[in-house]
């Protein structure tokens, strides 16, 4: 049985930590989505790259839809994610880390749902990303030293540009404290499919007008090497603790009947 299934960033390499990896394509409708399979502390993982392309693409041009769907087809239930983000408060500095609890979404244009045709359920999106896998997480974080922010407030943007310094003021002023371009479609849909869904953010950068230097993605780089490497870290944790504790049943979880299909 997989344990969980892991969306990755471009900086998350599972072949590095995963034992028995090996290379599978899992079914999405009509489509194949690349992954790899392996072992942590005697769990099964699934890991897919949030873009699988082999070539950079902008975040409203990712299939977002196929990687939930191709996970939930595989039978995983529970679904991590890492989130590179930019801060929106001085408060908040590079190299923090933060169990998100709630997005606002500015996207459009992109695929931000999992339903089409007559066939749909108006989503509870009330605590969008699971309280127990969320809990999970943090403990697992404390149990390797590391210090994590217990919750943290997403917000989306469609990109690929950066946010001016009027937005990122805004965003804060509305309760934001992290900026990103994906997850929140990540988190959407995985609720619309019914799998418990939780992220492990890092913050790389200051947003627009918090820091002397320019927006170009290449300053940062180095930091999210570190972050992808504490999010390896934790996933070990968390595959030793779900060894350690035996499985319990995600199919309890309230995140699996939080979309019933309207009839």
């Amino acid at each position: 049985m997989v344990e969980f299934g892991i969306i990755a960033s471009q900086d998350v390499e599972p072949s590095g930590w995963l034992a028995n990896s090996r290379e599978i394509m899992l079914s999405a409708g009509d489509a194949s989505v690349p992954a790899t399979m392996g072992t942590l502390h005697g769990c099964e993982l699934i890991v897919l790259q949030r873009n699988s392309s082999g070539r950079p693409l902008p975040p409203h041009a990712l299939d977002y839809r196929a990687n939930v769907e191709a996970l939930a087809q595989a039978g995983v239930r529970r679904v991590l994610t890492t989130a590179m983000v930019g801060s929106l408060r001085p408060s908040i500095p590079t190299g923090t880390m933060l169990i998100l609890d709630q997005f606002i979404d500015f996207t459009r244009d992109r695929q931000s749902t999992y339903f089409s045709g007559s066939e749909f359920g108006h989503a509870d999106m009330t605590e969008p990303y699971c309280p127990a896998l969320r809990g999970h997480l943090i403990r697992c974080a404390e149990a390797i030293g590391l210090t994590v922010a217990p919750s943290g407030c997403y917000v989306c943007v469609s990109g690929p540009r950066f946010e001016t310094r009027a937005e990122v003021r805004m965003f804060a002023q509305l309760g934001g404290d992290v900026v990103g371009f994906t997850n929140v479609t990540d988190c959407v849909l995985a609720r619309e499919a019914g799998l418990c869904f939780a992220t492990f953010a890092g913050v790389v950068n200051l947003g627009a007008g918090l820091s002397t230097h320019d927006m170009r993605s290449e300053h940062w780089r180095d930091a999210r090497k570190v972050h992808a490497a504490r999010f390896t870290d934790i996933v070990a944790e968390m595959a030793r603790s779900f060894g350690a504790a035996g499985t319990d049943t995600p199919a309890r979880c309230r995140c699996a009947t939080a979309a019933p299909i309207e009839t």
